[in-house]
């Protein structure tokens, strides 16, 4: 009993050195306060969904998610452009999901209606490894922010140091410049726009349905008017005609 006790007491140590490593990142981190409303968050609404779920969450064969635990909330930004200049906006933190000390999910939290929530919860299993790399690699060069944009699809490590900005490409390690960062959002943003435009006649298509301008709307009511009123013109020598014969046969008579 000792020895298993010794033997848990080390794992615990080293799964908590392992999670204060963020602590000590330049990567700005979620608050106590922030990290206890996600694990309630989590408790009461999440934790039997991902149970339920368990081979996807490559934890089989592991114990219950009732017994997972988190992770430190790292902060992600969303980039932004400013006329000529660019900005980064906190959007919310990620927290790695641990399962027995394994990494087998991750949490995105963000700020709605006055509180801290979960929007999402991923699969990612290599979270925690991407951090660890990062902390390595970039962590004396200068101020870091984890920049995960999924409108422009942006997956970048941005690090600031006395004499340089750059951003670094997490899937293939490409460093590109803040300027080429604006490129890339504007770009997307263009494709975005050109994507929800009909290029028949440029109306922008919305619901599936098209808008149709005020010009557009002054020819559908104009057309029912004119057919009726050459209706009415056909129609008078009509009525002329039948009432003429019917007085004529009443004469006859």
């Amino acid at each position: 009993m000792k020895i298993r006790a010794i033997i848990l007491t080390v794992f615990f140590a080293l799964l908590t050195l392992g999670n204060a490593a963020y602590a000590d990142s330049s990567l700005k981190t979620a608050g106590a306060d922030i990290k206890g409303a996600i694990e309630r968050d989590y408790t009461a609404y999440y934790a039997d969904t991902l149970e339920a779920q368990k081979e996807n969450f490559h934890s089989s064969n592991r114990v219950s998610f009732l017994e997972a635990t988190l992770g430190e909330g790292i902060a992600y930004y969303q980039a932004n452009i400013h006329g000529e200049s660019l900005s980064h906006e906190l959007i919310g933190y990620k927290f790695p999901l641990y399962l027995e000390g394994t990494q087998v999910a991750v949490i995105d939290a963000t700020f709605e209606s006055g509180a801290w929530k979960i929007f999402n919860i991923s699969n990612n299993d290599n979270f925690s490894n991407t951090i660890k790399r990062i902390e390595s690699e970039y962590a004396k060069d200068g101020t870091l922010e984890l920049i995960d944009d999924k409108r422009y699809n942006l997956n970048y490590l941005y690090i600031n140091t006395a004499v340089n900005e750059e951003y670094i490409n997490l899937t293939n390690n490409e460093s590109i410049s803040p300027t080429e960062i604006m490129s890339v959002v504007s770009q997307s943003e263009s494709s975005f726009n050109n994507s929800n435009r009909n290029s028949n006649d440029g109306a922008i298509l919305v619901g599936g349905g098209q808008n149709v301008s005020s010009a557009d709307n002054h020819t559908s009511l104009f057309l029912p008017i004119l057919l009726f009123g050459l209706s009415l013109i056909f129609a008078v020598p009509l009525i002329v005609i039948a009432t003429q014969r019917k007085r004529a046969s009443v004469t006859l008579r």
